[in-house]
């Protein structure tokens, strides 16, 4: 906390985070705006009898917080991790350490566990400030059940961010040059963050074959899905290269948690959380494998 560095891209991600909940919950006031402009119009026409009122769901303006959570936040985490590594290294930290009657496991476990506990703390706190917006500007009727999202959300996120900086961590100790690591961690998350998840985008049928080429050809609906079985080892490919990303995995729990995936409003917890299983257990064990990695580089090179 006393690092100005680390202070600055704190306050710069904060005011990211209050200008995307702030601009979203504009845009809601807006539309419930003309709504309510819509309905009384009807209801002086005597028309109102089949309007459906729309149901708001609040968390959905987080949208832009998980954004930058998974692509900024993370970027920036592995810099930060750099600088610190760097730091330890020139001024020989363990050296120090080492003079003292210290375990040398016990420095591998408390460093990772405090980090993690530093991230859930920082995550707690931009929990609490998107709250906070949300009731000031949005004037969200938040549930209980929202709150356990958010707690959801914290956890996961912090998952998420620590699963990097072990990738920074491992990198910084097992390789001689510390620039390379750099460079390394920039890599590894520019592919499986940013490279991976847009060939799977790319390679989606939707955005291969339109849908007006359906129509075009004078296909009904049913028709439309037999021809899309012939393209049943091409998609299996595709979820495989979708697999390969962490960010992907992070987003389609967050997306569903906060309902910013639609067909998740209305559902219950236990649905949310049973649907992405497979997305949980990708995080977990991602950061179970990366710990365990860590904890053996280190060995080998404080021993």
């Amino acid at each position: 906390m006393r690092s100005k560095v680390f202070l600055s891209i704190l306050i710069i991600f904060l005011c990211l985070v209050a200008i995307s909940v702030i601009v979203s919950s504009l845009v809601f006031h807006s539309q419930v705006a003309q709504f309510n402009q819509s309905f009384e119009l009807l209801k002086s026409l005597g028309k109102t009898d089949n309007m459906i009122k729309p149901e708001l769901y609040p968390l959905g303006l987080l949208r832009g917080t998980v954004d930058y959570i998974e692509i900024v936040w993370a970027i920036l985490w592995i810099f930060l991790w750099y600088i610190s590594a760097y730091r330890e290294k020139m001024s020989k930290v363990f050296s120090i350490i080492f003079s003292r009657p210290v375990k040398k496991i016990d420095i591998i476990y408390w460093k990772l566990l405090w980090n993690f506990s530093f991230v859930l703390i920082l995550m707690t706190f931009i929990s609490v400030l998107m709250l906070v917006l949300l009731y000031a500007i949005a004037w969200a009727n938040l549930q209980w059940i929202d709150f356990i999202k958010i707690i959801l959300f914290i956890f996961s996120s912090s998952i998420y961010i620590t699963i990097f900086f072990m990738i920074s961590f491992f990198l910084c100790v097992s390789q001689k040059n510390i620039v390379n690591a750099l460079i390394l961690s920039f890599l590894i998350r520019l592919t499986f963050a940013l490279i991976v998840p847009q060939i799977w985008d790319t390679m989606d049928t939707d955005n291969q074959v339109p849908g007006w080429f359906f129509k075009s050809m004078g296909l009904s609906r049913p028709d439309e899905f037999k021809v899309l079985d012939h393209f049943t080892t091409y998609e299996n490919i595709r979820g495989w290269i979708e697999q390969l990303s962490i960010t992907k995995h992070y987003e389609r729990l967050e997306f569903a948690l906060f309902g910013i995936k639609t067909d998740y409003n209305n559902k219950t917890l236990w649905f949310i959380l049973h649907d992405k299983m497979v997305d949980i257990i990708v995080l977990f064990l991602m950061f179970g494998l990366l710990f365990y990695l860590n904890v053996l580089v280190l060995r080998k090179k404080l021993t």
